[in-house]
Order: structure tokens, then C-alpha cells, then sequence
């Protein structure tokens, strides 16, 4: 298993964060590579038994593992004691202030993002797809982190593991969803090898939207889910790998977590 961290997380004290990949412990023959999100009751104990061996690595417990069911939404929930259930609540991100509790987004190509407010001790974990991303679960991040203490000056962000705009080819139709109403966004793509088609830096218009809103401190790790087999999920490979276009397209996602001591 290879763990990814963060540079500017990394200088923290009492912090724990991690972008983790493919875990090769699974027994389950499709998903051999493990994966940590669950789709059938037959992959579940697989799916439990990797974020247990993730949890552990950073040193808690499986139970102290907070996730959501991911929507691509802009909802974000607020945890203010680890005795709060959040696996069924439909949202995408996660903040808390409350010590020894691990929070964790799942993604296979989506931009996982990771917040810290130095000062205030504040944490959140956020799933920022395409449409997550446009509706403002950044911001709304950042607000719901605002609304129990933190402070935009002390907060340090990273962006995991996520498609890069190398990989990510998408319609004129996506385009004009970024730029209809913005034609700032125009930056973000360029222009593909097909015609009526363009490339879409995911990750660059996350960080635009974290630099909007005053967070400074960004560690963009910029790597490529979809170009990195060996170690990491992908959605869109999945998907084009997938030959029967009326099956179900089977693929994982890797969990990224962050907690404080």
C-alpha cells in the first residue's frame, strides 16, 4: 500500500492525514486490489477489513471512521461528538473540532480535499466531483468550518490523488455548464483532440475556488488517477476499459482521511 501526504500537513503537530491506494489485501477476486467503498454485501467485509489496516496505519481504531454517502452535492455535516452515525447521511464533506475522530471522503477520479486550521484545531474532508465542486461544496465547506471557530488566515488545504486534465476529456455541453455563467472558467479547459470536445483541468478550478475564498496555503499534489493502474481507481478507465456498455461498470475508490490527536 502506498500512502500519499501532504507537504504542509505533514509540519503539523497532532495531525494524521493520508491519501491511501489500492491495499492489496482483498479476498474478493474482482476487487483483488482492494478497494474501501462497498456496492454489494459481497465485497463488504473486503471494504471493512481495508479501512480497518488504513485506520490502523494511522493509529485509531475502525470505529473512530467517519464517511458519508457521497451524492456529489454541495451538503456538508458538521460532527460535534464520535458517537454521531454518519455512513447513510447524503452529503459531501465532513468537518469536525472534535479530537481522535478520522474523517474520511472516498473517490475514484473526484478531487478529495483536505483542511486543517492550524490555530483553531478545526478539520474537514471534502468530495469535490464535477458537479460537487460547481454547486460550491468548497465554499460550503469552508463556511461550515467558519460557523464553529476557524479562521481562513490559518487554514491549510491539500488536494489528493484525482484525474488530471491530461486524462479528463469532456463535451462542448460540460463546457458550457462551467462558462455559461462565468466565462472566467474558460481557463480551465483547452481544447482536445476531437472536435466539440475539450480538456478539463478538475483540479486547477479547485484550487481557483479555494484561492477565492481566501485559503492560501494549498498543496496540490497533482496526481493522476486515471494514468496510475497500479496504484490508484478510476472512474473514466473503468469505464473505457468496459467493453459491454450495458454492464454495470465495476470499479473502486481509494479513501482519503484526516484527524487530530
Amino acid at each position: 500500500m502506498l500512502l500519499y501526504t501532504a507537504s504542509n500537513m505533514n509540519k503539523q503537530g497532532k495531525l494524521v492525514h493520508g491519501f491511501f491506494t489500492k491495499i492489496n489485501k482483498a479476498k474478493n477476486r474482482i476487487y483483488k486490489s482492494s478497494k474501501c467503498n462497498a456496492d454489494s454485501v459481497d465485497t463488504l467485509k473486503d471494504v471493512v477489513d481495508n479501512n480497518k489496516i488504513i485506520c490502523n496505519t494511522l493509529g485509531f481504531a475502525y470505529e473512530d471512521l467517519k464517511t458519508l454517502n457521497q451524492v456529489h452535492s454541495a451538503s456538508v455535516i458538521t460532527i460535534y461528538n464520535k458517537a454521531e452515525i454518519t455512513s447513510n447521511i447524503q452529503a459531501d464533506a465532513l468537518i469536525t473540532s472534535v479530537p481522535n475522530i478520522l474523517l474520511g471522503v472516498k473517490t475514484a477520479d473526484c478531487v478529495p480535499i483536505l483542511f486543517f486550521d492550524i490555530e483553531n484545531k478545526i478539520i474537514a474532508a471534502a468530495h469535490a466531483g464535477w458537479k460537487g465542486a460547481l454547486a460550491g461544496i468548497i465554499e460550503n465547506t469552508i463556511l461550515a468550518m467558519k460557523n464553529i471557530g476557524a479562521d481562513i488566515s490559518t487554514i491549510v488545504t491539500s488536494i489528493g490523488p484525482c484525474i488530471q486534465q491530461k486524462s479528463y476529456e469532456v463535451s462542448q455541453d460540460f463546457h458550457n455548464k462551467f462558462t455559461e455563467n462565468n466565462i472566467a472558467n474558460s481557463q480551465f479547459f483547452i481544447p482536445s483532440r476531437r472536435t466539440a470536445h475539450h480538456m478539463f483541468n478538475l483540479p486547477g478550478y479547485c484550487v481557483n475556488r479555494l484561492k477565492k475564498n481566501g485559503i492560501q496555503n494549498i498543496d496540490n499534489l497533482g496526481i493522476d488517477t486515471y494514468s496510475n493502474p497500479a496504484t490508484l481507481f478510476s472512474f473514466r478507465r473503468a469505464t473505457h476499459k468496459n467493453k459491454n456498455l450495458g454492464a454495470e461498470v465495476k470499479y473502486g475508490k481509494q479513501l482519503s482521511i484526516i484527524g487530530m490527536l
